[in-house]
């Protein structure tokens, strides 16, 4: 199958069965492809005493976070090490002088979710766990003699405990949290995005999308300055769901893929792709577009009839093999997004079963924001306030031609980041 487009060629691939009319008639299978009931397979397993959130695979070790546990396992998923995180006590009359301490002579209550899973190995070979308890703090193991060594650090200092922005240190929000490091001028950034409540009784400790460091001292987090976030608007908290689904880096960027309402005034929903520079201390360049899949049915005598897959579920990046490179045209060793879509509910962000999985270049979704950049297609965040005062430099090759902090707009029909077979 080959697929031409005039900006960009991608591939459609729908998960949803088709019907293709009452005189259709379906084929039998060939005898090669009949399954051989009578075989046993013996794959490699692994059981969790408790549900697992968190996957993440580094040097042949898989790390498991899981409710109340970290486990290490081989690559044939053997049990190497497991690690306790909870359950622990958490309550208005627990007297612990920060997140790390609890309290040991109460009863525990809350169980522990892990929310984020990530390794670092710029500063030392260490892996970094944020749970549900402790307000989101994270805690750090070295793994330089083992897959979990026995140095652990919680990371939160008491120094941070009045901060002017808020608390550093509290990283894993309660609702879903995409952490990203990158290494960047000498430094590790921490690039987070909280997805939002809708609990406005819920403490509000978590930006909704910062970028960080670590302290000399390892022992906890620092923004670089008061430009270092940004928050939902006040007027939307409670009422603007914002969930981040994914997260990833691909050459001097950092992108974030969202569902969220098509605007502050809308009931429906979609998704939209986040840019960022990875070298940013501050967010000072931040761009956003709506990001959807179509896919277009051609029926005979009738126009084409267009299904919409507005709502992201699941994304991952990777560089494309052989056979995609030559079906789309790209040059070895590009990045390229694969993204699962559904469509959602009327006015709901909750998926229906209609599905589709889509890939894209990275390079094409660059290349759509420079184009909508420069044609003017903009306008200003409306859920981010405060975001006007930020500048957006135009052009990485050109100092002086600076915008506003800018949302890509554009005219539905254009149709600028959707594709169809």
């Amino acid at each position: 199958m080959r697929i031409h487009y005039s900006e960009a060629t991608s591939i459609l691939i729908i998960l949803q069965t088709l019907w293709w009319g009452l005189n259709s008639q379906c084929e039998e299978p060939i005898e090669s492809s009949k399954l051989d009931l009578s075989v046993t397979y013996d794959l490699p397993h692994f059981v969790s005493d408790t549900p697992i959130q968190k996957l993440l695979e580094f040097n042949g070790t898989v790390y498991v976070g899981a409710v109340n546990k970290l486990y290490a396992l081989s690559k044939d998923l053997k049990k190497i090490h497991e690690y306790n995180t909870g359950p622990v006590y958490e309550g208005r009359d627990c007297s612990a002088p920060d997140p790390c301490s609890g309290c040991n002579n109460k009863p525990i209550n809350s169980n522990n979710t892990n929310m984020a899973l990530l390794m670092e190995t710029f500063y030392d070979l260490e892996l970094f766990s944020c749970g549900s308890v402790g307000n989101g703090v994270c805690r750090r193991y070295l793994l330089e003699d083992g897959p979990l060594d026995a140095e652990v650090t919680c990371m939160y200092s008491m120094k941070n405990k009045d901060s002017s922005h808020g608390c550093p240190d509290c990283l894993a929000g309660p609702s879903g949290t995409q952490i990203l490091n990158v290494m960047s001028s000498g430094v590790v950034r921490f690039f987070v995005a909280n997805s939002e409540p809708l609990d406005l009784s819920v403490p509000r400790l978590h930006h909704t999308i910062s970028v960080r460091k670590m302290r000399e001292t390892q022992d906890g987090f620092e923004f670089f300055s008061d430009q270092s976030y940004m928050d939902l608007a006040p007027g939307l908290r409670g009422n603007y769901p914002l969930h981040y689904v994914y997260s990833f880096q691909s050459g001097p960027y950092v992108y974030f893929l969202t569902v969220q309402r098509e605007g502050g005034s809308s009931n429906a929903f979609h998704t939209r792709i986040v840019r960022m520079c990875s070298s940013d201390p501050e967010i000072l360049r931040y761009v956003e577009m709506p990001f959807e899949c179509i896919y277009s049915e051609r029926r005979r005598k009738k126009r084409s009839a267009q299904v919409v897959f507005n709502v992201l579920q699941a994304a991952h990046v990777a560089k494309v093999g052989y056979d995609f490179q030559q079906e789309m045209g790209l040059k070895e060793g590009e990045d390229v997004l694969f993204a699962a879509f559904a469509r959602s509910k009327p006015d709901s962000p909750e998926p229906t079963a209609s599905s589709a999985v889509c890939l894209i270049s990275i390079t094409d979704i660059n290349n759509f924001f420079r184009d909508f950049m420069q044609k003017g297609y903009t306008r200003k965040l409306s859920h981010f306030p405060g975001s006007e005062e930020k500048n957006f430099n135009q052009s990485p090759y050109s100092g002086e031609a600076q915008i506003t902090t800018q949302q890509v707009f554009f005219n539905r029909l254009q149709q600028p980041l959707y594709w169809s077979l």
